[in-house]
């Protein structure tokens, strides 16, 4: 018999774990720009910790242990073991342990999802939780349906400004790709509830509530993936209603023999939509984006590339792969150079073609097993099970339920990388499978009492007691990781266009870099430096030995970010760009070794990212500031080789013949960029602008007519094309143009001169073709 204590404390730990889960359903951080990846997974780590430092605290009082007897539990563990020694390996320490705290596939996260699983193994034994969890789960996706409707067609966001700042994608679960895999599973779970348990009114309107809600937004954002899934399990259900008309149906509270001869319509429903947006989803979804759309771009590398980045980095280390959280590293290094002649040239992916196969890169053939290993022995388990609860589906109703869900998350894991809440998500049903099984005697547990003897007793305490400082530890560093986003979403989020802007974000981003020093925030921090430098600079009201004075320490500030963003993470291409930016800003100041050290960091940026010509332009650029043009030319001829689509490379190359005096080849350069670019408004404004200091003012006009076509809210293309109208004496055209500037910039002092200047030579012109009447003399 527990202590009343020993009770208390269990079910904290309960309340815990199961308010974490329907929470993570919802929860996003309001009035502030976190991302709800960072949000979710702080609520997550949080509560998982909380959870099971009450639970370690039930046993320190009542002096047992009592697991499931199974060895799922030391497979398990097996994972983040090898994560934390595959970290040890890292090309990055610190993006391997934790990152940020709340990325998917550090070790902190496998961490904290292992035990999500155990927890949830634990607590969901009975079947009154178990009920409660599902009941929550179908709750919480009631509550996010209704809102996403109200958010999408009434425009929430825009009644209450701000609040939703975090929420970027429009929904509450992360992409939309993210939200319909999630509404997906809890359809499924839907369908299956609708036809295997007898309910009541209330509860079928619900469950048929998220049935439609589900398909709404499944044909809005219209993911094959979804409509497969959704489509295999409700053909599942179907098949087996239709297999088994005469079935015992279980009323939720009591038992209850019934004959159902009825046909299964929720699976029909569903599985006949699904069949149809696989076979003709272009046409539907096409027809549907004309009354509304969502963005729900899903770009990740292909399997062929995830497999040729996997064999360099199992090159690298066969055994424990680049280290955890990695991959964008391994992308820069090792993608496929095909992908540069395509639009995703400069994507840094973070995961492969599916987080499961993604860890084949990063932790290498003993992690990438270990995964395996646990998912095999539990599918194996769960099969087992399943497939001798198919005499009696309704009385293994929960059991089926949770075997559903775990299926469906972690055929997810291998095909998608799925956000952190469909990871939570996949780990706590196939830790509540377990339970189950533990429930209905097919999994015996193992009690240990250690009270009675007292080696046992010590070390099981010293156990107990290390597992709490570390549990509590690992409350300290995710709420100062939380802490540290919000500050330096906040510093982020600032407008930078002032002194008084700059000076703020600064104190925001030193803020967050005092409680977690990320090579991202470093990275920033160095940006807004060099801002501030500008404007130390410029400011005429200073002294000249105080701009000199500022200037110094701004400038130490500079280096010393860079070098610290460099020193967290220096396989990361972009640490090492960042610090030759800065530092070729820093060339044309007279900055000691400004130059060499630019060349230095982007020589080493290469390295770590060869396939990239971005790194080459910037090369270019800073010859072309130390007027070294020949070299800049050089430069940008390697990465015209390297991508011949490369616009800025172009255009950096016309830049260059512009200021050699020589228009026509600079015009050239700009021509040739417009054929790679027919539909790029901006590419036509430039070329307007090299026509028109090269006097081809006709040319000059073709060039913005069409930019404006391209845009109609380029303003800058509409001034010129004004300007370029009235050189050619087109003055009633340019007087249209002006006066739509007028229209969007009524306060612009350069459009209101040049319409007063065009209605004066208006006003001249006709006072010159008046007719005075003759007067006749008698």
């Amino acid at each position: 018999m527990e202590s009343k204590k020993v009770t208390i404390m269990n079910r904290l730990s309960f309340i815990s774990l199961i308010g974490t889960l329907f929470l993570s359903i919802l929860f996003f951080v309001p009035y502030i720009p976190v991302t709800l990846e960072a949000s979710k997974g702080f609520l997550v780590s949080i509560g998982v910790i909380l959870s099971v430092l009450s639970w370690l605290t039930a046993r320190l009082m009542d002096g047992k242990f009592t697991i499931p007897k199974d060895r799922l539990l030391f497979y398990i563990f097996l994972i983040p073991i090898v994560f934390l020694i595959a970290s040890f390996f890292s090309e990055s320490l610190y993006h391997s342990f934790f990152a940020s705290g709340f990325e998917v596939g550090t070790f902190g996260s496998v961490l904290t999802l292992s035990v999500l699983f155990f927890l949830c193994s634990l607590h969901f034994q009975v079947e009154n939780r178990i009920k409660k969890l599902f009941t929550l789960l179908f709750s919480g996706t009631l509550i996010l349906g209704i809102f996403q409707i109200v958010y999408v067609f009434a425009g929430l966001d825009r009644l209450l400004p701000g609040m939703f700042s975090g929420v970027v994608s429009g929904n509450l679960i992360g992409t939309w790709n993210d939200f319909v895999l999630f509404y997906g599973a809890m359809v499924v779970l839907a369908v299956f509830t609708l036809e295997f348990l007898k309910l009541d009114k209330i509860q079928k309107i619900a469950l048929y509530s998220i049935i439609s809600i589900g398909l709404i937004f499944f044909m809005i954002v219209n993911v094959s993936l979804v409509w497969i899934l959704v489509g295999i399990f409700s053909l599942f259900v179907f098949v087996y209603k239709i297999s088994n008309k005469n079935v015992k149906v279980k009323n939720i509270g009591e038992d209850k023999l019934s004959t159902e001869n009825k046909l299964p319509l929720s699976s029909v429903i569903v599985m006949v939509v699904s069949v149809l947006f696989i076979m003709g989803g272009n046409m539907f979804g096409g027809f549907i984006s004309k009354y509304v759309t969502v963005s729900s771009s899903n770009i990740r590398p292909s399997a062929e590339s995830t497999f040729q980045v996997a064999v360099q980095a199992i090159k690298h280390n066969p055994f424990f792969g680049t280290g955890p959280n990695t991959f964008a590293i391994d992308w820069t290094q090792w993608r496929p150079s095909t992908i540069k002649n395509t639009e995703f040239w400069n994507v840094e992916f973070s995961q492969g073609v599916g987080s499961i196969p993604t860890l084949l890169v990063t932790t290498g053939i003993l992690g990438f097993a270990s995964v395996i290993l646990f998912i095999f022995i539990f599918l194996f388990r769960a099969f087992k099970y399943v497939r001798l609860a198919f005499s009696n589906i309704n009385k293994n109703y929960f059991l089926f339920m949770s075997f559903l869900l775990s299926l469906y998350g972690w055929i997810l894991l291998f095909v998608y990388t799925p956000n952190i809440l469909l990871w939570t998500i996949t780990f706590a049903s196939s830790g509540v499978f377990i339970g189950i099984l533990v429930n209905k005697k097919n999994i015996s547990v193992y009690s240990l009492s250690f009270t009675n003897n007292s080696r046992i007793s010590f070390f099981s305490m010293l156990t107990i007691v290390v597992l709490m400082i570390m549990s509590v530890f690992g409350l300290y560093v995710y709420t100062k990781k939380i802490i540290s986003i919000v500050y330096f979403s906040k510093g982020v989020s600032s407008t930078n266009t002032t002194a008084e802007s700059l000076l703020k974000s600064e104190t925001l981003l030193l803020n967050a870099i005092s409680l977690d020093k990320n090579d991202l925030y470093y990275r920033t921090i160095s940006q807004v430096y060099v801002a501030e430098l500008n404007f130390i600079l410029n400011d005429k009201s200073l002294s000249e030995d105080i701009i000199k004075s500022r200037a110094q320490s701004t400038i130490e500030n500079i280096q010393k970010s860079a070098n610290e963003a460099v020193s967290i993470s220096p396989k990361n291409y972009q640490n090492w760009v960042n610090r030759g930016n800065v530092y070729s800003s820093m060339v044309t100041m007279g900055v000691d070794k400004a130059y060499e050290n630019a060349v230095e960091s982007y020589d080493n940026a290469f390295i770590f990212a060869p396939s990239n010509p971005g790194i080459l332009l910037a090369r270019a650029q800073l010859e072309f500031l130390k007027k070294n043009n020949e070299s800049a030319k050089k430069y940008i001829e390697q990465s015209l080789v390297m991508k011949n689509d490369y616009l800025d490379a172009i255009f950096t190359m016309a830049q260059i013949q512009a200021s050699e005096g020589n228009l026509p080849a600079a015009i050239k350069q700009a021509e040739y960029a417009a054929t790679l670019y027919p539909n790029d408004s901006s590419v036509f404004f430039r070329l307007g602008i090299l026509r028109y200091d090269n006097g081809e003012f006709g040319n000059a006009v073709n060039s913005f007519e069409a930019s404006v076509v391209l845009d109609p809210s380029n303003l800058n293309a509409r001034y010129m094309l004004g300007t370029s109208y009235l050189r050619l004496g087109r003055t009633d055209d340019a007087k249209v143009q002006f006066e739509i500037l007028n229209k969007y910039i009524p306060d612009n002092v350069e459009v209101k001169r040049e319409l007063e200047k065009i209605r004066n030579s208006s006003l001249v012109e006709s006072k010159k073709n008046v007719n005075l009447p003759v007067t006749e003399k008698n």
